[in-house]
């Protein structure tokens, strides 16, 4: 979203920068065209870390922010709902939504989906990237060195480092999103 917001900016400073005479429709729609396409992708990388949450949701009975591919999958997430706002017209980010999520999400619930995730899309999370990035890294790290039960211990340091009010708000809300679905 946030993508959406800076083509967005480019193409009203070059409409504005542009005399009249000298802009085209062409040229706005393919600036349009170019918003929808970010859209859509950033839908589809939301969707397919919902659908991986969901699925480890659904699996453990609840959502385990002590493993690193939940970290990094709500990492994902956080960053391609980032200035999402269930009032705006997301029909491209619904299409990816859907796609992404495999029809988890899908024209029934995407409205429910989208207001969830826009009351989460304005929490801080940005320290979640770093901690999932730096918790894949020690995991690797210690698989190599034979040390699995240390990326457990770690991976469990590193989440509790992240944002946790902001982390325990979004895994509340996904929690509610999930018991709702299917």
């Amino acid at each position: 979203m946030k993508s959406f917001k800076v083509i967005a900016a480019i193409a009203a400073a070059l409409i504005l920068a542009v005399p009249a005479q000298q802009a085209s429709a062409q040229d706005l729609s393919s600036v349009l065209s170019t918003v929808s396409s970010l859209s859509t992708s950033n839908g589809k990388s939301a969707g397919s870390a919902l659908l991986s949450l969901y699925n480890s949701y659904k699996s453990a009975g609840k959502l385990d922010l002590t493993n690193s591919t939940n970290l990094v999958s709500l990492a994902t997430l956080a960053s391609n709902i980032k200035g999402l706002k269930s009032s705006s017209d997301n029909t491209s980010f619904i299409k990816g939504l859907i796609k992404g999520s495999k029809n988890l999400v899908n024209s029934s619930n995407s409205s429910s989906v989208v207001s969830a995730l826009s009351s989460i899309s304005n929490l801080d999370l940005s320290s979640l990237a770093s901690s999932a990035a730096s918790t894949a890294k020690d995991g690797l790290l210690s698989k190599i060195s034979s040390a699995a039960s240390t990326a457990s211990s770690t991976v469990s340091t590193k989440a509790s480092t992240a944002s946790t009010a902001a982390t325990n708000a979004a895994s509340q809300a996904l929690t509610k999103l999930f018991s709702s679905l299917k």
